[in-house]
């Protein structure tokens, strides 16, 4: 599920223009957004007048101007929040307005919310059908004003509509008590980490929506996470969380089990919170052994297919199992308005192959991903394999030899330079004694007594096909480099 999903259809229309402009540049023809929107040129002159309207209320240096030759331009001051903007619109969205009401006024009537909404009770129950087709991937649904189904699966579905909806100073407000402050700074002493101001944050949601959702009549489903249970209460951080929600539990007037602990586990591996330990294989849990062998074979697709890996370094391993703990444990998933796209993490033939890697695990686990989810998990992937890339990527030695005049030379070197900024561990040189990764000559004659991988001869001037070959053959020596490392974790 897109939360933008959760607005209203004209509110949609909206985000669907800020979109083109965010994938397109700050300007982009009139005639270019009606035929990307597929809507008539009224209703994008009507609102493109409403979303221009919208803008300049919540920041007065925010705009849409009309330039010349049917340009629209978009202009965002430096401290426009995108979020704060969004949440703005959905707080004025019915279905968003009925989630939220239904998390924090558990216990009120029907009759109660239909006057809060101004709903009639035709309206809310249509609203409720709508909302149900949206909550199928999360195998949850909304009957009697309640949210119905396996308790592990509710959970994560709040976590994600507060994290990925609200901002953070409004979840604060809301959830963020101070014996949670206390209790996360337990938490951290504990097990002997340091949360972020950001970790900090994540914590401080999922234990406030542990606390709304204390179970004080008995009628939560907790029953699908039994056998997750037993794999899991052997385990040693199990343990040791167990016992700090005990005792912070026990201040309560309410009866609570282990399958706090459970899912509260859960969720600290799917956000990377925490590091699994890396025991020997014969020691690891069954519930470990399951989440390695993923693992491995997530890696085995992103990196280096035809051999098998037996060793992958604790932060990888954070890494990857997150992505595994999302899949096999965590039906459906929110995806932000703003996600990535993988077009801006990687080529078309990496994206290919993290795609099939994330169909495999679905099969895997077992399970029907929904597109945003899949969409969401191949992101995962693919930021991974970059992580892995730059972090086993020895240095780029790229030479430059020019044969030109002075002026002109200094010029292509510049353009060379900085079209390779933005690339990891990337060092210049020119002199024979190097070793290159690539060689970029003017002339072929000048590379004579150099060593190289590889040697790229310009064609001319700084132009764009010269800045596609020269990203080209660099990602393609990365990604051999890369292969080459793999093969030593």
């Amino acid at each position: 599920m897109n939360v933008m999903q959760l607005l209203e259809k004209n509110q949609q229309v909206h985000f669907q223009i800020l979109a083109v402009f965010f994938q397109n540049g700050s300007e982009v023809s009139y005639k270019k957004l009606a035929k990307t929107l597929s809507i008539s040129a009224p209703t994008l002159q009507k609102e493109l007048q409403n979303l221009h309207q919208n803008l300049a209320a919540f920041h007065e240096d925010a705009a849409l101007i009309y330039s010349e030759n049917d340009q629209v331009q978009l202009v965002l001051p430096l401290d426009f929040s995108l979020k704060q903007f969004f949440y703005a619109y959905l707080s004025e969205a019915i279905d968003f307005q009925i989630l939220s009401y239904l998390f924090f006024h558990r216990d009120e009537s029907t009759t109660k919310m239909m006057l809060e909404l101004m709903l009639s009770e035709a309206s809310l129950f249509r609203r409720f059908k709508a909302i149900n087709q949206l909550l199928k991937e999360f195998d949850i649904q909304l009957k009697n004003k309640k949210l119905i189904g396996d308790e592990k699966q509710i959970r994560f579905f709040y976590y994600q509509f507060f994290s990925q909806s609200y901002p953070n100073e409004e979840l604060i407000a809301r959830l963020n008590a101070p014996a949670i402050n206390n209790l996360i700074r337990v938490i951290e002493k504990q097990l002997q980490t340091t949360f972020s101001q950001a970790e900090r944050w994540k914590v401080g949601l999922w234990l406030g929506i542990m606390e709304a959702r204390f179970d004080y009549r008995g009628s939560q489903q907790h029953e699908a996470s039994y056998p997750l249970l037993k794999s899991l209460e052997n385990e040693a951080m199990f343990q040791l969380l167990r016992n700090i929600l005990g005792r912070y539990l026990s201040r309560f007037a309410v009866s609570w089990s282990d399958y706090e602990t459970v899912y509260f586990y859960l969720f600290l591996l799917a956000e990377g919170l925490i590091r699994p330990s890396l025991d020997d294989s014969l020691q690891k849990s069954l519930f470990f052994q399951e989440i390695d062998a993923l693992n491995g074979e997530l890696l085995q697709a992103i990196g280096d297919s035809e051999r098998k890996t037996t060793e992958t370094s604790t932060e990888l391993r954070v890494f990857l199992t997150s992505v595994t703990i999302q899949a096999l444990y965590i039906h459906g998933g929110i995806i932000a308005f703003a996600e990535f796209q993988p077009q801006s993490v990687a080529n078309e033939s990496l994206i290919e192959v993290a795609q099939q890697a994330i169909e495999q695990l679905e099969k895997n686990v077992n399970q029907s991903f929904s597109l945003e989810k899949k969409q969401h998990l191949t992101n995962e992937l693919l930021l991974i394999r970059q992580w892995i890339q730059v972090k086993q990527e020895k240095a780029f030695t790229v030479g430059i030899l020019l044969t030109q005049s002075r002026l002109r030379s200094g010029f292509l070197r510049r353009f060379l330079i900085k079209e390779l900024a933005g690339y990891p561990n990337i060092h210049f040189d020119g002199t024979k004694e190097k070793d290159y990764d690539l060689l970029i000559v003017d002339h072929s004659e000048i590379s004579e007594g150099y060593r190289y991988k590889k040697r790229l001869i310009l064609t001319g001037g700084a132009t764009p096909f010269e800045e596609e070959r020269l990203h080209q053959i660099v990602d393609e020596i990365r990604n051999e480099n890369l292969e080459s490392e793999l093969e030593k974790i």
